[in-house]
């Protein structure tokens, strides 16, 4: 009886060829979990102690979260086109670098405008290396193995919040915040760096049959289609503009969740080492949910359509907000919020490329993918600010309240996206 992690895996890949020996994609995993923990949980991780240190309120500090979001998402279609072009090597090592240096320099900042420019360049450098730049080249690298591939990056990296939350705590009272981020930016540009460098060689370098399970990459540059040719039609297609709101409730609800993690669970009573457990287990959440989608589409033996599994996020996102919202701070109610929150944002991840992939195509995925991913990047961006301004004129069941409004407004994008795409294929197009 196969019992292990690995033999699960093996279950799961079915068909396919098994990713998990794949070194790149190990590479690409262990660098997205590092780099997710480092420079984006950090501040979520870091929010309070922040508001503390530089005594800026909390919506304050949270601006700056929304600035680096917004600078990400105009970022992204740049990298977008990069990596068509075939230079995704180039731009995550760069990117991951840039990212380093840059929170290495928190620490200094004497004024919160300061502190503002700081994260705006922050979310260029996200823009580079997080997981839509990385799906991107997923998709054009692995092309029939992609889901696979993106399951086995997203598996490694779910644990990214749990690593940040934690580490972050434990070395914050040990040698203080400040050189806590001078040792994530060591590890970035010494370990993190060079995993994205090896797991990305370049499209235009052949690469083994074993590894994408397709043929081997041409040694000619990919061809790119004009910008303008490939971005016009897609804003005239009211599918692309419905998915764009959909993926703008997705980072809408779990931008104010994640960003407001330690003050909302103790708006509901939860200490702070009780907080920091529970904002733990967001992580490994997102890892069994993953799995457990894999799983369930093997002993199916078939794909779950990416809309019924979008669909099923809304609805626990907009349910367990309610259940919270009138949940009297019970520490059970408060479990299943953080755990369900937690795992439906990890299947999110895998839905997003594929839900985009199935409704718009893959040439020049990754423009079209930067392009939907604006929606999720604003939403995520301007969540942050706004849920703590809500927190700071009410209080945090507004909040709540306010998550169950966005998911449900997701659920109505959706539903008319999916009634769109029926419409098309009805009428020929």
């Amino acid at each position: 009886m196969i019992c292990s992690l690995e033999g699960w895996i093996i279950i799961a890949m079915n068909n396919y060829k098994p990713v998990w020996r794949n070194p790149r994609l190990w590479s690409l995993g262990i660098g997205q979990t590092l780099i997710w923990a480092a420079i984006f949980y950090v501040f979520p991780a870091m929010l309070l102690k922040w508001s503390d240190h530089f005594g800026w309120s909390i919506a304050e500090v949270s601006l700056a979260f929304t600035l680096a979001l917004v600078s990400s998402a105009l970022a992204g279609i740049a990298s977008g086109r990069i990596i068509d072009k075939g230079h995704a090597r180039i731009l995550f090592t760069l990117s991951v670098c840039a990212g380093a240096i840059l929170i290495s320099t928190i620490p200094y900042v004497t004024n919160i405008f300061t502190f503002y420019f700081i994260w705006i360049l922050i979310g260029i450098a996200m823009a580079g290396c997080l997981y839509e730049p990385c799906f991107s080249y997923i998709t054009r690298t692995y092309k029939d193995n992609s889901k696979n591939a993106i399951v086995f990056i997203t598996l490694q990296a779910g644990f990214a919040s749990s690593v940040s939350y934690s580490v972050s705590t434990i070395l914050s009272n040990a040698i203080g915040w400040d050189n806590t981020l001078h040792l994530f930016s060591l590890t970035l540009i010494f370990v993190t760096a060079p995993l994205f460098w090896y797991g990305s060689p370049e499209p235009n370098r052949q690469v083994p049959d074993e590894e994408t399970s397709e043929s081997t990459h041409s040694t000619q540059s990919p061809k790119v289609t004009p910008f303008l040719e490939t971005v016009i039609p897609i804003i005239r297609n009211p599918v692309f503009w419905l998915i764009f709101m959909t993926f703008a409730a997705f980072a809408a609800t779990q931008g104010m969740f994640v960003s407001q993690t330690f003050p909302l669970l103790q708006s509901k009573g939860m200490n702070d080492n009780t907080s920091v457990i529970l904002a733990s287990l967001i992580g490994p959440m997102q890892v069994l949910a993953r799995f457990t989608l894999f799983l369930a589409e093997h002993l199916a033996n078939k794909n779950i359509p990416a809309a019924k599994i979008a669909t099923l996020c809304l609805i626990a996102f907009a349910g367990t907000s309610v259940l919270l919202l009138f949940g009297n701070g019970k520490l059970l109610i408060v479990l299943i919020f953080v755990t369900i929150q937690g795992g439906m944002y990890g299947l999110v991840s895998i839905v997003r490329p594929v839900l985009t992939s199935d409704s718009l195509g893959t040439k020049n995925f990754g423009v079209i993918f930067s392009l939907t991913s604006m929606g999720f990047v604003w939403g995520y961006a301007f969540a942050p600010g706004i849920a703590g301004w809500i927190a700071e004129i009410w209080n945090y069941d507004a909040v709540l309240v306010t998550m169950i409004f966005v998911s449900i407004v997701g659920m109505i994008s959706l539903g008319f996206s999916n009634r769109f795409q029926k419409m098309d294929v009805k009428s020929g197009k």
